[in-house]
């Protein structure tokens, strides 16, 4: 009987309330056994992250007969494959939105960031609110050096694996974790319960030997579960196993397909134990890229690689294999992003999803075969630089970071006339690119505005809360803004033991960790516009690390202090709440309105304008 047809007679027998036949396992414990508890039969979910592997790279994407993945082929054949799916340039971003279903901007992920904010409900977290046991196992890459940003904080019961590549290394001889180039032979890895330490062999091995080993722990336990299994592999060091390394040759191309064909095998081991355990079809499987290969021959046809926010850093391979049997065999063109895969994943499951996400379910299309939602896609490449694809998928919007003296202008791409986005260019300006200009602004302004909450007390005091780590400065670009009228004295705003604000007549202070700025008032307005704007520069590092921290105070639109140091806040608790005004006022006869908070800063280089800023500040009052 094959794989469909069981499941089609397990479902049946269901419906009517018959016994399960023997040997047909639909939910269970790999016997033949049906679990009774109703989370039991809501499907396992198992998401398979490659890194950096490009469209190209699987067989049956381009018809490439270079390469050899005939697991991942099989799987696609089997589930549904996605021809334009979106992730982004580089990696943690898009994990960050994978596990938010969030832009990664407004997950507050940013590269020289310390994680992810814990207050987020991720996935795993909205899976284990369900009776899900959740684990994580390989690479994690969205934040190390603060705890609460690890996998056990953001909603995974266990992990095992690497916080990022660079301590796949180890330690020193002191015991100090060491910046070194990363490896697949002999890594240094760790987890929940599991101290870092030096396991022999290669990387991807042992990660699929744990992931195999976990399959079948949580299969026995009987609940319901989500693994994350995100390999290493085809990231360089290109560095195949020698059994794949072979079978190609010892070249630069040849030991890359040699290590897409050992992340294909693993996969394939990965499915056959879900298949052996009888489990296969009640797993919804997902494979996915987090961005382009750093190579041009792997995402062909596109233009661009890694780092490009364009069609080839952009669009990877997107395979999504259902236990329900009569959505799989779909090939799908339409438009879908990475942070789709999140509400997605719990509309399959019937769990209601999280609010105010920014990614949206393509279940129910797919369920009925019609459209998907047309949006607009955005991406913000750097300083300078962003990429923006239109709701009906014709048009791609780029600007490229800036080299040289002139600031790069805008091109618009037309897949229309050439699906590549890799030759034809639109010769002249257009209305459509206009349009884009504009509405990457507002998507800038809104995605980058941080969510929090206010409450405010009768003596005209409040409080903020949530978004703890965008909420307080330390954890990359940062910018605090309130309207004060112009009578106001006293607290205007703080964090105990971080920073604060204080009024006193027309002069302003502000401290922040060791760093003073101060300020006049010269104008004569009823409200004015108070605003702290940083810059938190880290480098890559395994722990808090010091590096350059650039603060500017501007009081009604005018820079009034600018303070550099080389050193940053050291924020033993960012999520304590920030006090507006005065809480220990029997009454505050003016009240103070809610800030706004970003977690970027203000330059002429953004959309968000030091003037439009302070105007919305004061209009708020």
């Amino acid at each position: 009987m094959t794989r469909i047809s069981c499941l089609a007679l397990w479902l049946v027998l269901s419906v009517c309330g018959c016994e399960q036949p023997a040997g047909v396992t639909g939910d269970g414990d790999g016997s033949g056994n049906r679990l009774d508890s109703s989370a039991s039969r809501k499907p396992n979910i198992l998401i398979l992250v490659a890194d950096d592997l490009g469209f190209n790279d699987l067989a049956i994407n381009n018809g490439n007969t270079t390469v050899h993945t005939p697991n991942m082929d099989q799987l696609a054949r089997e589930g549904v494959r996605f021809t334009r799916h979106y992730a982004s340039a580089v990696c943690s971003p898009a994990r960050a939105a994978l596990l938010t279903g969030l832009y990664p901007e407004r997950a507050g992920y940013l590269p020289n960031g310390r994680g992810m904010s814990p207050e987020l409900i991720t996935l795993p977290e909205r899976l284990q609110q369900e009776g899900y046991t959740t684990w994580h196992i390989g690479k994690w890459h969205i934040g190390d050096t603060q705890r609460t940003a690890w996998p056990d904080h953001q909603g995974f019961d266990h992990w095992f694996g690497f916080l990022n590549q660079w301590r796949l290394a180890g330690v020193h001889v002191e015991g100090e974790l060491q910046l070194a180039k990363p490896t697949y032979l002999n890594p240094w890895l760790e987890g929940d319960t599991e101290p870092g330490q030096k396991f022999t062999g290669h990387l991807e091995t042992i990660l699929t030997d744990k992931a195999i080993n976990v399959i079948s722990e949580l299969n026995a336990a009987r609940a319901p579960w989500l693994l994350n299994l995100w390999f290493y592999a085809p990231h360089a060091p290109v560095t195949p196993a020698s059994e794949f390394a072979a079978k190609y040759p010892d070249t630069p191309t040849g030991r890359y397909k040699a290590l897409v064909n050992q992340l294909d095998t693993n996969i394939g081991r990965i499915v056959s134990h879900l298949e052996t355990l009888g489990i296969l079809d009640n797993t919804i499987v997902v494979l996915v890229s987090d961005n382009g290969a750093t190579t041009a021959d792997s995402n062909v046809p596109f233009f661009g690689t890694k780092t490009w926010a364009l069609e080839g850093g952009l669009r990877t391979p997107l395979v999504i294999r259902w236990p329900d049997a009569a959505l799989n065999g779909q090939v799908v063109a339409e438009t879908v992003g990475i942070q789709d895969i999140y509400p997605t994943l719990l509309a399959a499951a019937e769990i209601s999803e999280v609010e105010n996400l920014d990614g949206v379910s393509f279940y129910s299309s797919l369920q009925k075969r019609t459209p998907f939602a047309p949006r607009e896609l955005y991406w913000e490449a750097g300083k300078n630089s962003y990429s923006v694809l239109s709701a009906d998928g014709r048009w791609r919007l780029y600007l490229s970071p800036p080299f040289g003296e002139h600031p790069p202008e805008p091109v618009l791409y037309d897949f229309t006339v050439d699906p590549t986005a890799r030759y034809y260019v639109v010769p002249t300006p257009l209305a459509q690119q206009s349009l884009m200009i504009d509405s990457y602004a507002a998507w800038y302004r809104d995605v980058h505005t941080v969510r929090t909450d206010y409450t405010r007390a009768t003596n005209g005091s409040g409080v903020l809360t949530g978004m703890g780590y965008l909420r307080t400065p330390g954890f990359g670009p940062y910018t605090f803004g309130i309207g004060v009228a112009d009578q106001y004295s006293g607290p205007v705003a703080g964090q105990a033991g971080i920073w604060d604000i204080y009024k006193t007549g027309n002069t302003v202070v502000a401290q922040f960790g060791g760093v003073s700025l101060s300020g006049e008032i010269v104008s004569s307005n009823a409200c004015h516009s108070i605003v702290i704007s940083g810059v938190f520069d880290r480098r890559v590092a395994l722990r808090p690390a010091p590096d350059k921290m650039t603060l500017t105070m501007y009081i009604d639109g005018v820079v009034t202090t600018v303070e550099t140091r080389d050193e940053i806040l050291q924020l033993d608790d960012p999520m304590v709440a920030t006090v507006i005004g005065n809480p220990v006022a029997t009454a505050n006869v003016v009240a103070l309105p809610a800030p706004v908070i970003l977690n970027t800063t203000l330059s002429e280089s953004t959309p968000w304008t030091l003037e439009a800023f302070s105007e919305e500040l004061c209009h708020s009052l």
